[in-house]
């Protein structure tokens, strides 16, 4: 089943000490023991972890032992002679039961994060990973999850081959590089290059997080250990803005981009800000803007980023028709499009899909949306998502990770970012008091 034994005690007074002392998930216990017995170990059990799974086996069938044990929530009662196949059942409950928990754990330590409640974030990373400030950081994405490679205290999944790592100490990076270099897709780690304290630790899981995406650029697997110089970045998007005049300027500045080394001095959130400039118009100045749809939206989209450079020129090819020549079709058409999106938000739907699927310029539906909804198709899409996982949060025990991929976020602290952005709380602060969710906030 994946399980090892942890420790082995002859007496229910061992048992206590030997469970306040190891991270112990699972204790199988006989009633009678000398010293402390089986009943009274439930009890010492519970008050050191309440998520400890306990299956009793015992030689009595007394109806009073067996009502005891459901009142300690004991998941398994066996009785001798021992059933193998009963003991594994009970182990697998076991199993699931601490796989909920913990990502249950994992959502309550981001939303926490993320409202900066530093004392919850601090009291849990201690608990659930034995590790105190100041925290190192690391973040993988397009790997599965490499803790035992890193040698991490604690990780958590933050998407679809996205995980977050914390360490006391500075994490072991020789069989990350050895697991890099053999990779066959595109993926990366970035390392916070520093140890950080609690005020500083959202900002680092963040930057970790850019840093992580720098396949995007390279093109090639990738491990970042050192935050990218802005300075040639600010010269590009200098040059960006004298080139905004005409669309024949733009694309050429866009294909000198696509040909010059100061590529590589991008990262994907200056690279979501060019995207971001280029396409509405409109220069992002806060990263949380810049994230529209999230960097794995512009990963799954583009691969990389001459690739998305290389698509930008294709599009300003495209003349969307003037306004004044929408004909009497647009509003049959923008339902079509309206009831795509509402029947399919769940799912990744970009504009660029959505002129391939109705053979319309992305700019002309873009216009289409905002003109008869007032929103953006960001805006509508966003609202939409936060909608429906309000009303899971409100009808369901769904986990937040759960909530996040049903309506379309893969990534699930980005989900976080987004609904309270939109609300005004997190999700979990919402889960617990959903009728005062907070007044909305803007896209």
């Amino acid at each position: 089943l994946g399980l090892e034994v942890a420790a082995l005690a002859s007496s229910g007074d061992e048992a206590v000490r030997l469970a306040s002392e190891q991270h112990i998930e699972i204790v199988i216990t006989d009633i009678q023991m000398p010293g402390l017995d089986g009943m009274a170990l439930c009890r010492r059990l519970r008050e050191i972890n309440e998520n400890t799974q306990i299956i009793i086996i015992s030689g009595y069938a007394d109806f009073e032992y067996a009502r005891e044990a459901i009142c300690q929530q004991v998941i398994g009662y066996c009785l001798k002679p021992l059933n193998a196949n009963e003991l594994i059942r009970y182990l697998k409950t076991a199993m699931r039961k601490i796989q909920k928990e913990t990502i249950r754990n994992g959502d309550f330590l981001l939303d926490n994060i993320e409202s900066e409640s530093y004392k919850i974030v601090e009291e849990m990373l201690r608990e659930l990973g034995g590790v105190s400030p100041p925290y190192y950081i690391a973040v993988s994405v397009g790997v599965s999850d490499i803790s035992n490679v890193l040698r991490s205290d604690y990780e958590l999944k933050l998407g679809r081959h996205k995980y977050l790592y914390f360490s006391a100490v500075d994490f072991y990076r020789g069989g990350v590089k050895a697991l890099i270099a053999c990779a066959k897709e595109n993926c990366g780690v970035g390392f916070w290059p520093r140890a950080v304290g609690l005020s500083d630790l959202r900002s680092a899981v963040t930057n970790a997080e850019v840093m992580a995406h720098q396949f995007f650029i390279s093109e090639t697997p990738t491990i970042q250990e050192e935050t990218p110089d802005q300075t040639k970045t600010d010269i590009v998007f200098q040059l960006l803005e004298k080139s905004m005049d005409r669309p024949e300027n733009l694309q050429s500045f866009l294909a000198e981009l696509e040909q010059s080394k100061d590529i590589y001095d991008f990262n994907i959130r200056a690279a979501y800000q060019l995207y971001n400039r280029v396409f509405s118009g409109n220069m992002i100045v806060k990263a949380e803007e810049m994230r529209m749809f999230g960097y794995e939206r512009l990963v799954g989209e583009y691969g990389s980023f001459r690739e998305m450079l290389r698509k930008l020129r294709s599009a300003l090819e495209e003349s969307p028709p003037a306004k004044s020549h929408w004909n009497t079709q647009a509003s049959t058409t923008f339902l079509k499009i309206i009831k795509y999106i509402n029947e399919n938000f769940s799912q990744e739907i970009s504009l660029q899909k959505l002129s391939d699927l109705f053979h319309l310029n992305a700019t002309y539906i873009s216009q289409l949306i905002k003109s008869e909804t007032g929103l953006n198709y960001s805006q509508y899409l966003t609202e939409l998502r936060i909608g429906k996982a309000k009303r899971l949060l409100e009808t369901t025990d769904l986990s937040l990770n759960d909530i996040s991929e049903s309506v379309g976020f893969n990534d699930y602290f980005y989900f976080i970012k987004k609904f309270k952005k939109a609300v005004g709380i997190t999700p979990g602060r919402y889960s617990q008091n959903p009728i005062s969710g907070g007044s909305p906030g803007k896209y």
